[in-house]
């Protein structure tokens, strides 16, 4: 049974960074929580309408996001998501291409898969 959700989370991650850099805002909105804590890179915390604000308003641009590594843990009705991502991004204050690393937290709601929580840090760079 936990297989199956955390293929469920997977998929939902996958679909949320493709949404993410299609500027699919109602997909989104569908897979991130009401009360959803998502702090960038940069150490800014969104709220969910500010995230999907900056998304349709075209403040932010993604432009590639690709999953380089990532492990996935189940705690009862929570999936806790570790990993390293490739991402490529355009705000209002330029353009940013890094690696980061991350974590993602995702809850079943009423049978449904939404993240509730991001934190992601860029790595230094190996160079």
């Amino acid at each position: 049974m936990a297989g199956k959700h955390i293929d469920a989370v997977r998929s939902l991650e996958a679909a949320r960074f493709s949404a993410m850099v299609e500027g699919d805002v109602e997909q989104l909105d569908s897979l991130l929580a009401d009360g959803i804590h998502y702090v960038h890179s940069n150490g800014k915390r969104e709220t969910k309408e500010q995230f999907l604000g900056a998304l349709s308003s075209g403040r932010r641009r993604y432009r590639d996001i690709e999953i380089q590594a990532q492990e996935l843990r189940q705690f009862g009705d929570t999936v806790v998501v570790t990993g390293k991502l490739y991402v490529e991004l355009e705000t209002a204050t330029g353009s940013l291409a890094s690696q980061m690393t991350y974590t993602a937290v995702h809850v079943r709601e009423a049978d449904e898969w939404r993240l509730i929580s991001w934190q992601a840090t860029r790595t230094a760079s190996d160079s």
